[in-house]
């Protein structure tokens, strides 16, 4: 048996190895859809968590029959394996509790509204309309997506949000100043998912209150990307803002 656990190990790493990179590279070069290599790569997970436990039962299983090298070769599996998976588990598994939402606003009565997005979608895409059933439920699990309200005027604070989008990455997709309506698409950095985002910008009762919406066009689990990229631009912008009140 002890000569054929190499082999077997073997195996499982070009099978998982492989699996990962065509997830991965497929995506990049148009030929599978990012929720389908989303599916592979979780496959792949799955095949380290295997190779791991059976690479522990063949290191106690040869530790008297096999030689040094096959010892560290296995040792390798086990190191690689466990790094593989636990990696990817520390991403998943804290987000399992997460509510199956993919549209997230700072203000859930009346979010902000996409103005030509929806010519950039596909027939497949989820809604571009924001559900109200939603809005329950984020106010529960993201309490802190929060509004940035500011005394500076919006023009300015306008100026701003388009200033930040652009530093972020994002895809401007179309600019309108009267209206205070940014739109524009973040791509994920792995799978490339397209999430939209529109930020609205407006005076009410003598301040400039800032909104901002960020919804996937795909699947129906964002795992709180869209709520955590709201965080962290409202964040960006508040410190800008405050940079400005100090000047």
């Amino acid at each position: 048996m002890q000569r054929f656990i190499p082999i077997t190990l073997y195996g499982l790493i070009i099978l998982a190895g492989s699996m990962a990179f065509v997830s991965i590279a497929g995506v990049r070069v148009g030929l599978l859809e990012p929720v389908v290599g989303f599916i592979l790569i979780k496959k792949t997970v799955l095949a380290a968590i295997f190779l791991f436990f059976f690479s522990i039962f063949a290191y106690w299983k040869c530790q008297e029959a096999c030689n040094k090298e096959k010892r560290c070769f296995i040792a390798a599996c086990i190191l690689f394996s466990g790094l593989y998976s636990g990696a990817w588990l520390s991403f998943y598994v804290p987000k399992m509790n997460l509510p199956l939402i993919n549209d997230i606003t700072t203000d859930t009565k009346t979010p902000p509204a996409f103005i030509t997005m929806s010519s950039f979608r596909h027939a497949g895409d989820n809604e571009i309309s924001y559900s109200k059933e939603f809005a329950a439920i984020q106010e529960k699990a993201y309490p802190q997506v929060q509004p940035v309200i500011t005394d500076e005027s919006s023009s300015l604070v306008f100026r701003k949000v388009v200033d930040l989008v652009r530093q972020q990455g994002w895809q401007v997709v179309s600019l309108y100043p009267t209206a205070g309506v940014i739109e524009a698409t973040a791509t994920t950095p792995v799978f490339w998912f397209m999430d939209d985002v529109v930020v609205r910008v407006r005076s009410v009762d003598g301040k400039t209150r800032v909104d901002m919406r960020s919804c996937s066009r795909i699947g129906t689990h964002d795992f709180g990307k869209n709520a955590h990229r709201i965080e962290d631009f409202m964040s960006e912008l508040r410190l800008s803002l405050e940079t400005l009140d100090e000047s």
